[in-house]
């Protein structure tokens, strides 16, 4: 993907009237082709996976890896996009920097692998750092992260992956959550508690 001339006088028009510049209404139609360009190469969170194809449009975050508040001049980079799902970016990573090896030298080159702790979305190949495992029976969806690298085992401690992982097997077992402190189960057959028990094994 690439801006075309049209696009890059209106990205250079909301700079030059600046205040909040990526709300600017001016640039609603070229965030909507960013969006859309992420979601048709892989409509999953940049970061958890979670598949994003059935989820409302509004729900669905375009991810600045470096946060646009302290990194402005990446703010229309496409190496620096991506898509998200809100937990991972408005509740987990939020405007925090604190993923990047060094941020005195972080400009110097943004676009190197090596200067960001995390899997980067556009820099790094997920797979090579982290398997993503899933179980779909029926109704019934289990995932397991499985870190094979230093960068994976960082992603699966920031973004609190094992949180994702025991909620799927709440949900698998029929347990909601009551409060804080107490859950209660609707019941799950004996049977199906052994398949999921020998499929945990084995993950």
């Amino acid at each position: 993907m690439t801006f075309s001339e049209e696009e890059l006088q209106l990205i250079q028009n909301a700079k030059d009237e600046g205040g909040d510049i990526w709300n600017n209404e001016r640039l609603s139609d070229l965030k909507s082709k960013i969006k859309k360009y992420y979601q048709d190469i892989k409509d999953v969170c940049c970061y958890c996976r979670r598949n994003l194809q059935d989820e409302f449009k509004m729900v669905i975050d375009i991810e600045h890896v470096l946060p646009k508040s302290k990194y402005a001049e990446y703010m229309f980079e496409l190496g620096n996009l991506n898509i998200s799902c809100k937990r991972c970016n408005m509740r987990i990573k939020r405007e925090k920097d604190d993923f990047i090896v060094d941020t005195l030298t972080i400009r110097n080159n943004y676009a190197l692998s090596s200067q960001y702790r995390i899997i980067h979305p556009n820099f790094d190949l997920y797979i090579q750092n982290m398997n993503v495992l899933r179980f779909e029976y029926n109704d019934i969806k289990l995932t397991k992260y499985k870190p094979i690298t230093e960068k994976g085992k960082f992603t699966y401690n920031y973004f609190e992956l094992k949180k994702l992982e025991v909620n799927s097997l709440n949900d698998a077992q029929g347990i909601t959550t009551i409060s804080d402190d107490s859950v209660e189960s609707e019941g799950l057959t004996d049977n199906l508690k052994d398949e999921l028990e020998n499929l945990l094994a084995k993950l």
